[in-house]
């Protein structure tokens, strides 16, 4: 069952931690990787975020429970997106996993885990 706090976050927040798990599923995150989440802040899903708040949280968040985590939030993504919006979150979730050239097995994962919260082949 989802926690209030996830319950509570807007397409911003919830696309911003799905794209942070993913720029650190590969155990480090790379500049590229933040310039791919700083453009979809930019051009898209313009609600308000406090990115040290979101940071604060993905940061104390137990290794174990990230991919709960993961999963819970692309649930809340789902049900509070258009079909459009969740096309631009799997561009940018590819842009992510992709711009160090190379998708590595735990990004290989986390994209498979979305793919499968949201029905998509």
């Amino acid at each position: 069952m989802p926690t209030k706090f996830i319950q509570n976050m807007n397409k911003t927040e919830a696309g911003f931690h799905l794209l942070v798990i993913l720029s650190l599923a590969d155990g480090s995150l790379q500049k590229a990787e933040s310039e791919v989440i700083l453009e979809f802040l930019d051009e898209h899903f313009q609600a308000p975020i406090e990115i040290i708040k979101e940071q604060a949280f993905l940061k104390a968040c137990p290794s174990e429970e990230i991919p709960n985590h993961f999963t819970e939030t692309a649930e809340r993504f789902f049900a509070i997106s258009s079909p459009e919006e969740r096309n631009e979150l799997i561009e940018f979730a590819m842009k992510v996993v992709m711009a160090d050239s190379k998708m590595d097995k735990s990004e290989n994962s986390y994209i498979n885990m979305l793919f499968d919260c949201w029905g998509l082949d």
